[in-house]
């Protein structure tokens, strides 16, 4: 891990399955999030071994899957969601704590992005529609609301953030 990275760890990523005719797999690859790139590789964290990144300042949404009635057929069993552009990357982390800290630090990194989601999907994209409301466009609005700090533990972190700020700069 150089100095720059947040959080590294192996994972596995799904498909984007950006063309209708895409096979749907699943491939482990190493993550590496920076302040400013989620980056992943195959094997090394070198620059040839890279095979896609997201600018940061892209992403709309961070979100838990839920997959209540959905096998997933790869090893990683906790998935989470990082929505930019136009796609949606699926990622499975080996347990539900290290989705939760992939989740955490990847919601602390874009909560100054201008492009945040106002709804998601919160279930897979999945033979050809969204498990959660059936629309069979990719590209359809979501149907939940979708908040960056929802979670009270996010809600708590991100108020012990800004009162930190609001110290460090000598407001209080």
């Amino acid at each position: 891990m150089n100095f720059n990275t947040i959080l590294e760890e192996i994972l596995i990523k799904r498909s984007q399955q950006k063309k209708k005719t895409s096979p749907l797999n699943y491939k482990e690859r190493l993550f590496v999030l920076t302040k400013s790139m989620l980056t992943y590789y195959e094997g090394r964290a070198e620059k040839k071994y890279r095979k896609g990144f997201i600018d940061v300042s892209k992403i709309k949404c961070v979100e838990i899957v839920k997959n209540d009635d959905v096998v997933i057929p790869c090893q990683n069993k906790y998935p989470f969601q990082v929505v930019h552009d136009a796609n949606t990357l699926y990622v499975f982390a080996p347990s539900a704590q290290s989705r939760d800290r992939w989740v955490k630090k990847l919601k602390e990194e874009i909560k100054n992005n201008n492009n945040i989601m106002i709804k998601y999907h919160p279930k897979f994209w999945a033979d050809g529609s969204y498990q959660c409301c059936r629309q069979t466009e990719k590209l359809a609005p979501g149907c939940e609301k979708y908040n960056l700090f929802e979670s009270s533990k996010y809600l708590f972190y991100f108020v012990i953030i800004c009162v930190q700020d609001i110290h460090t700069i000598g407001i209080a």
